[in-house]
């Protein structure tokens, strides 16, 4: 096995007392071990989501407050190993490879590894703590999840493992704050003195190997001068210049993984050994055991995820809504005396006479409007985080992926994708939000790909009302029809993608470790949720915000004479919007509704499809609390609407006008969901990529559209 981290490397910083120098610590344990709740407790607000160079992985950096220490929360894992790319940044980072967050040659290193041990799980934990000295790397370690352990019977003598290991380690609860008071005392000693995990030596041929790391843990075990280093080079091979990785692959040959992973069982069960005596299993259930055989059997377990599900839905669809009105109300309503961002620019605005300049409009119609959208998400993503959040810590989250796993295997993913999936028919947004918590890179990125085919919940005011008038009598098989075909666009994405993205990722059995069911700690849940909602507030707003304002932009500039700029009386038709959505006939021709009305409306939807309907009635120079009824909110009295609606698809489409009709939903369904999306996609996955991604899916939404009309009139 090639050692590629052997390579020399300037040697990390080495402590506290150095004058300059910022000691980076490194968090690396399990999944669901509470290593995220720790570094959100030490690092409070003094933290930020970076992206691992090269990759899409995304890991928290941070300062920890009181030591002025640099922290990096890598990705949960259980072995270093390498089988997915977040496993590989775990081992790249403590490796110090070139690229890297440690790569020496940017000045950086690795001071403390704080491995978190799971106090439910020890020797699964210990086998990654003897991985971890494997690298060379000085250790420190806190024991979580220690009440649960006690709980089950299970007593963890700390005093004892520590003596045995040779390495400070403490109990903590970050998610009650308990032990956290000593923490601070016992980093601090173990940045000065460097401790190494008694047993296990550093070993070049293991995955995030460093060589002055080890050369460091050599140079401070004079005892073991004289031992052999594990891969057959004789005494104190550390201390040596590097060999070529081929000399090294040789020199380890004889050693196979299977025996160096065996040599760490056997060194795990002497540490439990000494540490505890001998250890009785116990034949007893524990309580997350018995709650399991309801959960997860297959009958009752998943009328329960759909249950749960359906709450999710209804929290987010109908309970947020007035809260989401209010917010978007505040930046928005103009009504004098009203307590909002408007009503004050109206304020000042008039006071310097500039009330009815296009100012006005820039900034109220534009940048008001933008902020209102912006606002309004907030209280959605805050209650899907605060959800998905309680669902996490609770330890049920990982059971919906168990429930779900047979299904998403047939396209290529594993269980762990249904939940963001399913999440997708409320909101394409917090659909993406809860991918970025899939642990393979090519998943997430797949997820985030196929996630716009889900019809969120704005596309179905939509339907309603297009069905209502084309298809009166059967508005609800229409609307059926189309959720149909957005779970086949789902499959068929991702059946497409899986040879170049997620081939053989679904061949592997999905490896899950139960972890004991929680009450999750309402103070740790609320700053966690506030942390993300407000992560997608600071990057997808800003993108919302500018296109709203180009969008106002288009919108004033008058493409007719007679008309200035921003003119109030300015149809929508004689404007650059207008014009554009005019231009657009042509290329919308085929579909059956290239018509100035229905394309203008399409280029808004882009914004959001909230505003499909509002730009249908505006187009049409209605007054929507007049001529346009209750359309926005798909209901019954739609005015004077049907008939000019009617009149624009017969315009286009002819007697085939109802066909028409179906292939605008499809295509409403089946192209780019909002800017917000779009936006959300572009932070996780990248511009380019995302790009690519929007022109795909036009192009295929277009694509089936035509189809539809094209046959579909053959038909009528």
């Amino acid at each position: 096995m090639s050692c590629p981290a052997c390579a020399p490397s300037a040697p990390p910083s080495a402590a506290l007392d150095r004058p300059g120098v910022q000691p980076t610590i490194l968090l690396v344990g399990n999944p669901n071990v509470g290593k995220s709740t720790l570094f959100n407790l030490v690092t409070g607000a003094r933290q930020a989501v970076v992206n691992a160079p090269g990759t899409t992985v995304e890991v928290m950096a941070g300062t920890w407050s009181s030591l002025g220490a640099r922290v990096l929360d890598l990705p949960g894992t259980y072995s270093l190993i390498a089988a997915s790319i977040d496993e590989q940044v775990v081992v790249d980072t403590l490796a110090g490879a070139p690229g890297s967050f440690t790569d020496p040659a940017r000045g950086l290193g690795v001071d403390l590894v704080l491995a978190v041990l799971d106090a439910t799980a020890l020797t699964r934990s210990l086998y990654l703590l003897g991985q971890i000295a494997r690298t060379g790397r000085p250790v420190a370690a806190v024991i979580t999840l220690a009440d649960v352990a006690e709980r089950e019977g299970e007593t963890i003598d700390v005093s004892s493992l520590s003596r045995t290991l040779g390495i400070p380690m403490m109990v903590v609860d970050p998610r009650t704050r308990a032990g956290i008071a000593g923490l601070d005392d016992m980093v601090r000693a173990a940045l000065v003195q460097r401790p190494r995990v008694v047993g296990v030596d550093p070993d070049p041929a293991a995955p995030g190997y460093n060589q002055v790391a080890a050369a460091a843990a050599a140079s401070t075990r004079a005892a073991d001068a004289d031992r052999d280093c594990g891969c057959g080079q004789g005494p104190d091979c550390r201390t040596r210049e590097p060999a070529p990785d081929s000399t090294i692959a040789a020199a380890c040959a004889a050693e196979t993984q299977d025996a160096r992973a065996d040599d760490l069982f056997a060194w795990v069960d002497a540490v439990e050994a000494e540490a505890f005596g001998a250890r009785v299993d116990r034949a007893a259930l524990s309580r997350s055991d018995r709650i399991d055989r309801l959960l997860l059997h297959p009958v009752v377990g998943i009328p329960v995820f759909f249950a749960l599900m359906w709450l999710l839905f209804k929290v987010a669809g109908e309970w947020v809504g007035p809260v989401q009105d209010l917010f978007d109300s505040f930046f928005t309503n103009e009504d004098p005396g009203a307590v909002s961002l408007a009503a004050g620019v109206n304020v000042v605005l008039d006071f310097f006479g500039w009330g009815d300049t296009w100012l006005h409009g820039l900034l109220v119609g534009g940048l008001c409007t933008g902020l209102g959208v912006v606002a309004s998400f907030l209280p959605l993503m805050f209650v899907i985080f605060l959800l998905i959040s309680i669902l996490e810590d609770s330890g049920y989250m990982v059971r919906a992926a168990f429930l779900g796993d047979r299904v998403m295997r047939a396209i290529g993913l594993d269980g762990r994708v249904i939940m963001p999936l399913i999440m997708g028919f409320g909101c394409n947004l917090p659909s993406l939000a809860a991918a970025r918590t899939l642990p393979s890179a090519s998943q997430r990125l797949v997820t985030t790909l196929i996630t716009p085919y889900t019809s969120c919940a704005a596309r179905l005011t939509i339907y309603l009302m297009i069905a209502r008038i084309f298809f009166p009598d059967h508005a609800g098989t229409v609307i059926f029809g189309l959720y149909l075909l957005s779970l086949a666009l789902v499959v068929v994405a991702a059946l497409i993608l899986k040879p170049f993205i997620t081939k053989g990722e679904a061949q592997a059995p999905l490896m899950l470790v139960l972890p004991a069911y929680q009450t999750p700690r309402v103070l740790v849940t609320l700053k966690n949720t506030w942390m993300r909602a407000w992560a997608f507030v600071t990057g997808a707003g800003k993108i919302i915000v500018v296109m709203t304002l180009v969008v106002w932009l288009m919108s004033a500039i008058p493409t007719a004479s007679g008309h200035s700029f921003a003119d109030e009386d300015l149809a929508m038709e004689d404007s650059l919007y207008g014009a554009t959505a005019q231009v657009l006939e042509p290329v919308f021709a085929p579909t059956g509704f290239g018509e100035w009305h229905m394309t203008g409306a399409l280029m808004t939807g882009f914004v959001a499809k909230e505003t499909v309907i509002s730009s249908i009635v505006t187009s049409y120079n209605l007054d929507p609390s007049v001529d346009g009824g209750d359309a926005e909110d798909g209901g019954d009295d739609l005015g004077s609407l049907p008939e000019l609606v009617t009149e624009s698809f017969t315009k286009s489409a002819g007697d085939a006008a109802p066909v028409a009709a179906f292939a605008f939903l499809v295509f409403v369904l089946a192209y780019t969901p909002c800017l917000a999306t779009v936006a959300e996609q572009a932070r996780q996955i990248g511009g380019k990529t995302t790009a690519v991604a929007v022109v795909v899916q036009l192009v295929a939404a277009w694509a089936l559209a035509v189809a539809i009309f094209q046959i579909g009139r053959l038909f009528w």
